[in-house]
Protein backbone atom coordinates (compact mmCIF):
# COMPACT_ATOMS: atom_id res chain seq x y z
CA UNK A 1 0.00 0.00 0.00
CA UNK A 2 1.40 3.39 -1.02
CA UNK A 3 1.48 6.51 1.12
CA UNK A 4 -1.19 8.12 -1.10
CA UNK A 5 -3.50 5.13 -0.61
CA UNK A 6 -2.87 5.16 3.15
CA UNK A 7 -3.74 8.87 3.29
CA UNK A 8 -6.87 8.30 1.18
CA UNK A 9 -8.09 5.65 3.63
CA UNK A 10 -7.20 7.89 6.58
CA UNK A 11 -9.22 10.71 5.01
CA UNK A 12 -12.17 8.42 4.36
CA UNK A 13 -12.01 7.31 8.00
CA UNK A 14 -11.93 10.95 9.16
CA UNK A 15 -15.03 11.81 7.11
CA UNK A 16 -16.74 8.65 8.33
CA UNK A 17 -15.98 9.49 11.97
CA UNK A 18 -17.25 13.05 11.63
CA UNK A 19 -20.50 11.95 9.98
CA UNK A 20 -21.11 9.05 12.35
CA UNK A 21 -20.62 11.36 15.34
CA UNK A 22 -23.92 13.12 14.58
CA UNK A 23 -25.75 10.82 12.19
CA UNK A 24 -24.78 7.65 10.35
CA UNK A 25 -23.72 6.71 6.84
CA UNK A 26 -19.96 6.92 7.29
CA UNK A 27 -19.48 3.55 5.60
CA UNK A 28 -20.63 5.12 2.31
CA UNK A 29 -17.21 6.82 2.29
CA UNK A 30 -14.96 4.06 3.64
CA UNK A 31 -16.32 1.36 1.31
CA UNK A 32 -15.52 3.11 -2.02
CA UNK A 33 -12.16 4.25 -0.61
CA UNK A 34 -11.28 0.60 0.02
CA UNK A 35 -12.37 -0.30 -3.50
CA UNK A 36 -10.17 2.46 -4.89
CA UNK A 37 -7.02 1.04 -3.26
CA UNK A 38 -7.55 -2.32 -4.93
CA UNK A 39 -9.73 -4.36 -2.58
CA UNK A 40 -12.36 -6.53 -4.25
CA UNK A 41 -15.96 -5.77 -3.19
CA UNK A 42 -16.26 -8.63 -0.70
CA UNK A 43 -13.00 -7.55 1.01
CA UNK A 44 -14.05 -3.90 1.03
CA UNK A 45 -17.42 -4.75 2.61
CA UNK A 46 -16.07 -7.08 5.29
CA UNK A 47 -13.19 -4.74 6.14
CA UNK A 48 -15.66 -1.87 6.46
CA UNK A 49 -17.71 -3.99 8.88
CA UNK A 50 -14.56 -4.66 10.90
CA UNK A 51 -13.78 -0.93 10.92
CA UNK A 52 -17.14 -0.25 12.59
CA UNK A 53 -16.36 -2.53 15.53
CA UNK A 54 -14.11 -0.23 17.65
CA UNK A 55 -16.59 2.63 17.45
CA UNK A 56 -19.50 0.40 18.41
CA UNK A 57 -17.55 -1.07 21.33
CA UNK A 58 -16.46 2.37 22.53
CA UNK A 59 -20.06 3.60 22.67
CA UNK A 60 -21.30 0.79 24.94
CA UNK A 61 -19.85 2.05 28.29
CA UNK A 62 -21.36 5.48 27.73
CA UNK A 63 -24.84 3.96 27.83
CA UNK A 64 -24.29 1.37 30.54
CA UNK A 65 -26.92 2.85 32.94
CA UNK A 66 -29.54 2.55 30.17
CA UNK A 67 -28.38 -0.99 29.38
CA UNK A 68 -28.71 -2.04 33.03
CA UNK A 69 -32.15 -0.48 33.32
CA UNK A 70 -33.45 -2.54 30.37
CA UNK A 71 -31.34 -5.67 30.95
CA UNK A 72 -34.36 -8.00 30.95
CA UNK A 73 -35.02 -7.18 27.32
CA UNK A 74 -31.56 -8.07 26.05
CA UNK A 75 -31.52 -11.89 26.12
CA UNK A 76 -34.43 -12.15 23.68
CA UNK A 77 -33.17 -9.36 21.42
CA UNK A 78 -29.57 -10.59 21.28
CA UNK A 79 -30.67 -14.18 20.69
CA UNK A 80 -32.52 -13.07 17.56
CA UNK A 81 -29.58 -10.93 16.44
CA UNK A 82 -27.11 -13.76 17.03
CA UNK A 83 -29.07 -16.30 14.96
CA UNK A 84 -29.74 -13.77 12.19
CA UNK A 85 -26.10 -12.69 12.24
CA UNK A 86 -24.91 -16.28 11.86
CA UNK A 87 -27.21 -16.74 8.86
CA UNK A 88 -25.93 -13.51 7.29
CA UNK A 89 -22.34 -14.70 7.67
CA UNK A 90 -23.11 -18.16 6.30
CA UNK A 91 -25.01 -16.59 3.41
CA UNK A 92 -21.99 -14.49 2.43
CA UNK A 93 -19.60 -17.41 2.77
CA UNK A 94 -21.92 -19.73 0.83
CA UNK A 95 -22.75 -17.37 -2.06
CA UNK A 96 -19.13 -16.22 -2.39
CA UNK A 97 -17.48 -13.29 -4.11
CA UNK A 98 -19.14 -13.55 -7.54
CA UNK A 99 -22.70 -13.36 -6.19
CA UNK A 100 -21.69 -10.59 -3.80
CA UNK A 101 -20.13 -8.57 -6.63
CA UNK A 102 -23.37 -8.79 -8.60
CA UNK A 103 -25.39 -7.60 -5.58
CA UNK A 104 -23.11 -4.70 -4.60
CA UNK A 105 -24.82 -1.94 -6.64
CA UNK A 106 -28.22 -2.99 -5.31
CA UNK A 107 -26.91 -3.23 -1.74
CA UNK A 108 -25.43 0.28 -1.91
CA UNK A 109 -28.63 1.67 -3.45
CA UNK A 110 -30.73 -0.09 -0.81
CA UNK A 111 -28.49 1.15 1.98
CA UNK A 112 -28.75 4.71 0.68
CA UNK A 113 -32.54 4.50 0.53
CA UNK A 114 -32.62 3.03 4.07
CA UNK A 115 -30.54 5.97 5.24
CA UNK A 116 -32.81 8.43 3.43
CA UNK A 117 -36.07 7.14 4.93
CA UNK A 118 -34.78 6.33 8.42
CA UNK A 119 -35.69 9.70 10.03
CA UNK A 120 -39.29 9.40 8.80
CA UNK A 121 -39.44 5.79 10.00
CA UNK A 122 -38.07 6.83 13.39
CA UNK A 123 -40.65 9.63 13.78
CA UNK A 124 -43.41 7.20 12.83
CA UNK A 125 -42.01 4.64 15.28
CA UNK A 126 -42.07 7.11 18.16
CA UNK A 127 -45.79 7.75 17.69
CA UNK A 128 -46.76 4.19 16.73
CA UNK A 129 -44.83 2.42 19.52
CA UNK A 130 -47.78 1.88 21.89
CA UNK A 131 -49.61 -0.29 19.37
CA UNK A 132 -46.58 -2.11 17.94
CA UNK A 133 -44.60 -3.04 21.03
CA UNK A 134 -45.32 -6.76 20.86
CA UNK A 135 -45.69 -9.32 18.10
CA UNK A 136 -43.77 -11.58 15.76
CA UNK A 137 -43.57 -8.99 12.98
CA UNK A 138 -41.05 -7.00 15.00
CA UNK A 139 -39.06 -10.15 15.80
CA UNK A 140 -38.98 -11.13 12.11
CA UNK A 141 -37.92 -7.62 11.13
CA UNK A 142 -35.07 -7.63 13.65
CA UNK A 143 -34.05 -11.06 12.37
CA UNK A 144 -33.92 -9.78 8.78
CA UNK A 145 -31.92 -6.72 9.87
CA UNK A 146 -29.41 -8.97 11.66
CA UNK A 147 -28.91 -11.00 8.48
CA UNK A 148 -28.30 -7.79 6.52
CA UNK A 149 -26.01 -6.42 9.26
CA UNK A 150 -23.48 -9.24 8.99
CA UNK A 151 -23.89 -9.64 5.21
CA UNK A 152 -23.31 -5.98 4.24
CA UNK A 153 -24.34 -3.69 7.08
CA UNK A 154 -24.34 -0.20 5.58
CA UNK A 155 -27.31 1.98 6.50
CA UNK A 156 -28.88 -0.44 8.97
CA UNK A 157 -28.09 1.38 12.25
CA UNK A 158 -30.89 3.94 12.02
CA UNK A 159 -33.41 1.28 11.04
CA UNK A 160 -32.42 -0.86 14.04
CA UNK A 161 -32.89 2.21 16.24
CA UNK A 162 -36.36 2.84 14.80
CA UNK A 163 -37.35 -0.79 15.31
CA UNK A 164 -36.21 -0.77 18.94
CA UNK A 165 -38.32 2.33 19.54
CA UNK A 166 -41.25 0.46 18.03
CA UNK A 167 -40.50 -2.51 20.30
CA UNK A 168 -41.14 -0.38 23.36
CA UNK A 169 -37.87 1.00 24.71
CA UNK A 170 -39.02 3.88 26.90
CA UNK A 171 -36.82 6.68 25.54
CA UNK A 172 -34.31 7.55 22.84
CA UNK A 173 -31.25 6.93 25.05
CA UNK A 174 -32.41 3.43 26.00
CA UNK A 175 -33.16 2.56 22.38
CA UNK A 176 -29.83 3.99 21.23
CA UNK A 177 -28.01 1.97 23.91
CA UNK A 178 -29.69 -1.19 22.65
CA UNK A 179 -28.83 -0.26 19.07
CA UNK A 180 -25.15 0.03 20.04
CA UNK A 181 -25.26 -3.41 21.69
CA UNK A 182 -26.92 -4.94 18.62
CA UNK A 183 -24.43 -3.33 16.24
CA UNK A 184 -21.51 -4.39 18.44
CA UNK A 185 -22.64 -8.02 18.51
CA UNK A 186 -23.16 -8.10 14.76
CA UNK A 187 -19.87 -6.44 13.81
CA UNK A 188 -17.84 -8.52 16.30
CA UNK A 189 -19.37 -11.73 14.93
CA UNK A 190 -18.66 -10.62 11.38
CA UNK A 191 -15.09 -9.56 12.16
CA UNK A 192 -14.25 -12.90 13.78
CA UNK A 193 -15.87 -15.01 11.06
CA UNK A 194 -14.51 -13.06 8.11
CA UNK A 195 -11.04 -12.96 9.68
CA UNK A 196 -10.94 -16.75 9.69
CA UNK A 197 -12.31 -16.77 6.12
CA UNK A 198 -9.48 -14.48 5.01
CA UNK A 199 -11.80 -11.72 3.74
CA UNK A 200 -10.57 -8.84 5.94
CA UNK A 201 -7.67 -6.72 4.68
CA UNK A 202 -5.88 -5.71 7.86
CA UNK A 203 -3.45 -3.11 6.53
CA UNK A 204 -6.16 -0.96 4.89
CA UNK A 205 -8.22 -1.36 8.07
CA UNK A 206 -5.63 0.47 10.23
CA UNK A 207 -5.85 3.98 8.68
CA UNK A 208 -9.65 3.78 8.47
CA UNK A 209 -9.98 2.93 12.17
CA UNK A 210 -7.44 5.62 13.08
CA UNK A 211 -9.18 8.24 10.96
CA UNK A 212 -12.59 7.24 12.32
CA UNK A 213 -11.41 7.61 15.91
CA UNK A 214 -9.93 11.06 15.23
CA UNK A 215 -12.98 12.17 13.27
CA UNK A 216 -15.40 10.94 15.91
CA UNK A 217 -13.44 12.53 18.74
CA UNK A 218 -12.59 15.92 17.27
CA UNK A 219 -14.85 16.27 14.25
CA UNK A 220 -18.22 16.38 15.98
CA UNK A 221 -17.93 20.15 16.49
CA UNK A 222 -17.44 20.59 12.75
CA UNK A 223 -20.31 18.25 11.93
CA UNK A 224 -22.61 19.91 14.46
CA UNK A 225 -21.97 23.29 12.82
CA UNK A 226 -23.45 21.93 9.57
CA UNK A 227 -27.26 21.77 9.42
CA UNK A 228 -28.22 18.10 9.79
CA UNK A 229 -30.51 18.11 6.70
CA UNK A 230 -27.58 19.39 4.60
CA UNK A 231 -25.25 16.77 6.04
CA UNK A 232 -27.76 14.00 5.37
CA UNK A 233 -28.38 15.29 1.84
CA UNK A 234 -24.63 15.15 1.17
CA UNK A 235 -24.42 11.56 2.44
CA UNK A 236 -27.45 10.50 0.37
CA UNK A 237 -26.11 12.18 -2.78
CA UNK A 238 -22.72 10.52 -2.32
CA UNK A 239 -24.36 7.14 -1.70
CA UNK A 240 -26.40 7.47 -4.91
CA UNK A 241 -23.22 8.46 -6.78
CA UNK A 242 -21.37 5.39 -5.50
CA UNK A 243 -24.34 3.18 -6.45
CA UNK A 244 -24.41 4.69 -9.95
CA UNK A 245 -20.68 4.06 -10.39
CA UNK A 246 -21.12 0.44 -9.30
CA UNK A 247 -24.05 -0.06 -11.72
CA UNK A 248 -21.91 1.36 -14.55
CA UNK A 249 -19.04 -1.09 -13.93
Amino acid sequence: MTLAEWLLLLGAGLVSGVINSVSSGGSFFTYPAMLSVGLVPIEAATTTLAALTPGNLAAVPEYWPEVRAQRRRYPAILSVVFVGGVIGILLLLWTGADAFDALVPWLILGATLLFAVSPAVRRWAETAAPSLTDGWVGVATLFAMAIYLTYFGSGVGNMVLALLIIRGFPDFLSANAAKNIVMTLGTVMATIAYSFAGFIAWWPLVPVVLGSAIGGRFGSKIARSIPLPALRAFVIAFGLFVAAVQFAR
